[in-house]
């Protein structure tokens, strides 16, 4: 079977090759019509041809010609994290609103891996990254902006590094938000479990309850637990025995993750929220559903996570501009488990 090319399209439709080659490359705008000097009639009259036709756009073609591939890459810690797959599911659609298919690879928590994965995602020429960054990743995310491809920083930050976008949450009034929501409902024995790694969202949560602790007289009964990936559910059996044997009132849990291991061994174990021990997880859960009471959580705001990196990228891409910086505000959902009657 004969290849239908452009010019096909072109007879067909009764326009010029020029025409034809403005409709078929084209971004949607926002609002749903093409970004090109067409009217939205002849522009429908082509795209109707060309699909009748069987027109297949060439995009190797059109990448010699722009100097484009139309391709962005997203760089989470793991792809599987449950607050990660859900961004993943809108920067997908925010991205096909703009025409760029998208490259997914996880560093897990890993900046060796995270060179790698950036080199191989700059190897297909990509017009721009999305990265959620790791402990000791700087390096691997300026080989991208050394090179002049737009960076946005999703989720963390890194100090000191100029010309990125950056969507991030205010870590700081996620930790306040659940240590004030902790006292306001009479708890003072209040704790935390973090992980080791060195992100600023991590240190940021545990600087909001660390804060929060103190401004309310607390400190005495300030205290921050750490674990890692690798030994989370050991060491959290450690931790939670621990804690309801020196009599520990409610313990903050500043990850989906944290929140997940912590749950399932409070359950196991058989202790009741929140009489033996009140809890503010943090994401949504499935695991909530495991307890009699609603499990109160700091939620963090996916869809306008992943929309605003895609945005502020397009943006870098198109026009060439410096990096925006979006803050985003969590929100408390409240919940049985800090209640204390």
């Amino acid at each position: 079977m004969k290849r239908v090319t452009i010019k096909d399209v072109a007879k067909e439709a009764g326009v010029s090759v020029t025409l034809v080659s403005f409709v078929m490359n084209a971004k949607v705008r926002e609002d749903g019509r093409l970004d090109c000097p067409v009217s939205a009639e002849t522009a429908e009259k082509v795209l109707e041809v060309a699909k009748r036709l069987g027109y297949k756009r060439n995009p190797a073609a059109a990448s010699l010609r722009s100097g484009r591939t139309n391709t962005i890459a997203v760089i989470p810690t793991d792809i599987s994290n449950k607050f990660f797959a859900g961004l993943a599911r809108y920067i997908e659609d925010r991205s096909n609103l703009y025409g760029y298919t998208v490259l997914f690879g996880s560093s897990d928590e890993n900046a060796a891996k995270l060179g790698d994965v950036m080199d191989a995602v700059l190897a297909y020429n990509v017009d721009g990254i999305i990265v959620a960054p790791v402990a000791g990743g700087e390096k691997a995310i300026r080989k991208a902006t050394d090179l002049g491809v737009p960076v946005v920083l999703l989720d963390r930050d890194i100090e000191g590094l100029d010309g990125v976008g950056k969507v991030i949450l205010d870590d700081q009034e996620a930790g306040r938000m659940a240590t004030e929501e902790f006292i306001r409902h009479g708890f003072k024995k209040i704790e935390m479990i973090s992980y080791t790694l060195a992100i600023s969202s991590l240190k940021e949560r545990e600087v909001g309850y660390s804060q929060t602790m103190e401004a309310h007289g607390l400190s005495a009964f300030r205290k921050v637990h750490h674990t890692t990936y690798e030994t989370v559910d050991h060491d959290i059996e450690i931790i939670i025995q621990d804690m309801v044997s020196r009599g520990v009132e409610a313990i903050f849990l500043p990850t989906y993750s944290l929140s997940a291991a912590a749950l399932m061994f409070i359950k196991k174990k058989g202790l009741q929220v929140p009489q033996d021990l009140a809890v503010i997880g943090f994401d949504k859960s499935q695991i909530y559903r495991l307890f009699s009471t609603s499990v109160a959580h700091i939620l963090q705001p996916q869809k306008e996570f992943g929309e605003n990196a895609v945005d502020i990228l397009h943006d870098m891409i198109e026009n060439k501009s410096a990096g925006r910086s979006i803050v985003l505000k969590p929100t408390l959902i409240p919940g049985g488990s800090v209640l204390k009657d």
